[in-house]
């Protein structure tokens, strides 16, 4: 549920306009929501891949001639941009808790199991 109401702020982040002024932009919009759902999905791999054409779509739009009349565009793209990595930490720090979790239920089962075969060897 959680995930689902970033993923509709982060949408609503990108004006339409954007996408409209430069075919760069919008294929960086594009790659933006795939990078957010991919997130969102676990696909890691994917991000990265993102990632990778995001930066660098941004690199060409840089180093062109309409760099400076795309100012406020590309500030929204980084305000997305820094939106997706928010995400990405709290997915990360999620990920780090169940794998807490199930290092602390493991030592638990294996513990019990210990004391279970003690228990049974006293018996005999």
């Amino acid at each position: 549920m959680l995930n689902q109401l970033v993923i509709r702020k982060l949408v609503n982040l990108m004006s339409v306009y954007v996408a409209k002024s430069n075919p760069a932009l919008m294929q960086i919009q594009q790659l933006l929501l795939q990078m957010q759902q991919a997130m969102v999905a676990g696909k890691w791999l994917q991000v990265q891949d993102c990632d990778r054409q995001i930066s660098t779509l941004v690199q060409q739009i840089k180093q062109g001639a309409e760099h400076h009349e795309l100012k406020v565009e590309l500030q929204l793209v980084k305000q997305r941009y820094q939106a997706l990595l928010q995400l990405a930490k709290r997915q990360q720090q999620m990920l780090e808790q169940k794998m807490q979790r199930f290092q602390d239920n493991k030592t638990a089962v294996v513990a019990y199991q210990l004391t279970t075969e003690a228990l049974m060897e006293m018996k005999s």
